[in-house]
């Protein structure tokens, strides 16, 4: 689901920072308890003791505090392609690259997940972040929560692979909170330096791969693995909608939810919704990402007169509904030639990755939703 500010973001950040700074804490209530007996007459020199000591205490370590972050900056891997990594992957896959991330798609798994249900349970014991990531969490989660549009929302991440072919197992989510997916797979397309140095303090890759040099499943995983869907919605004149979110919007997930309050629909103005594919999101940790297509029961002129909601303002910064080449002509291997030349570049990887996988889909003759997407689009 997308992250939105308020009280639940606020108090989080302030009860970590409590803790964090829980030594400037404890000087603050000593300071404030000699100025409060100060009612009752104590001997004096208690009163200044209790002032001198809270005074200090603080000091102390807000000056220890700033120095420690000083001595650490967070370098963004923009340039990875992380093609070492996707070529090792194991079974059919499609790499899948735009300006700015990389992904892989999962074949197999999209397949058995378009064709039979998959049986999920959700453990009870919730995600924690690791000795190695607490270690940089608040000083990465503070930088970032400066100008993101976020708050601590509860989540669930994937804790096993998915399965494919005839396997049954059982897939395992774990519960988990939005910062910990920021602490964890988004930390890990940073690396950490100390300042004014060379020297590396975390390398960023180092979270997502074993021990020898392959993406990690989740299974084996120390990241969160929050899951991310999203959906390609296709109004009744056979325009496809897109949300032009802001950069501010660091969220995920809940797709059908996310396209009714990003496009202020109705839920009977929905006519039908189906599973595309699953894949990884490279630039994010590794993160699993799904995604759907839903089918509209309005023309795209309905929606484009709706204004977006006030609540969605921070992270909606516009909704446009866009003419798609004819059917014939998709190609799974370029995606992006479905949007229009303008949309392209600024497009990020979650619309490619549904994009590749609702033209996998239609080469598919025996795929229920074709002729519907087939006689919308077409006509």
């Amino acid at each position: 689901m997308r992250q939105r500010p308020g009280p639940t973001y606020r108090w989080s950040i302030w009860r970590r920072g409590l803790w964090r700074y829980r030594l400037t804490t404890a000087g603050v209530g000593l300071a404030t308890l000699s100025v409060a007996t100060v009612v009752h007459n104590p001997p004096l020199a208690l009163s200044v003791a209790a002032a001198t000591a809270g005074a200090l205490v603080s000091a102390l370590e807000i000056r220890g505090n700033r120095r420690r972050a000083r001595q650490f900056r967070f370098h963004p891997r923009e340039g990875d392609d992380y093609r070492d990594i996707t070529e090792q992957a194991t079974g059919p896959k499609r790499v899948l690259e735009n300006a700015h991330s990389t992904g892989i798609v999962r074949i197999a798994e999209s397949a058995r997940l378009r064709d039979l249900r998959i049986r999920c349970e959700v453990t009870p014991t919730s995600y924690l972040l690791g000795r190695d990531l607490r270690r940089w969490s608040f000083d990465f989660l503070a930088r970032h929560a400066r100008t993101a549009a976020m708050h601590n929302a509860a989540v669930l991440g994937l804790a096993t692979d998915l399965p494919t072919g005839t396997d049954d197992r059982v897939v395992t989510l774990r519960p988990a909170q939005y910062f910990d997916f920021f602490c964890s797979n988004l930390l890990a397309s940073y690396d950490v330096y100390e300042a004014g140095r060379d020297t590396l303090a975390l390398r960023g890759r180092d979270l997502i791969l074993d021990h020898r040099g392959r993406l990690r499943g989740f299974a084996d995983s120390g990241l969160a693995n929050v899951v991310g869907v999203s959906t390609l919605a296709f109004t009744i004149d056979g325009r496809l909608l897109l949300v032009a979110q802001t950069r501010d919007n660091m969220g995920i997930g809940g797709a059908l939810r996310e396209l009714r309050e990003e496009c202020h629909l109705e839920p009977h103005e929905i006519a039908e919704s189906a599973v595309l594919g699953y894949g990884r999101w490279m630039s994010r940790g590794g993160t699993p990402e799904f995604c759907t297509v839903t089918l509209l029961k309005i023309t795209a002129e309905q929606v484009l007169r709706r204004t977006v909601r006030w609540a969605e303002r921070p992270y909606v910064g516009e909704v446009l509904a866009v003419h798609v080449p004819p059917t014939i002509e998709w190609n799974p291997e370029a995606p992006l030639t479905l949007m229009p030349a303008e949309n392209r570049h600024s497009a990020s990887w979650p619309p490619a990755f549904s994009l590749s996988c609702l033209t996998d889909c239609m080469t598919d003759e025996t795929w229920p939703q074709r002729a519907a997407i087939a006689a919308v689009v077409d006509q």
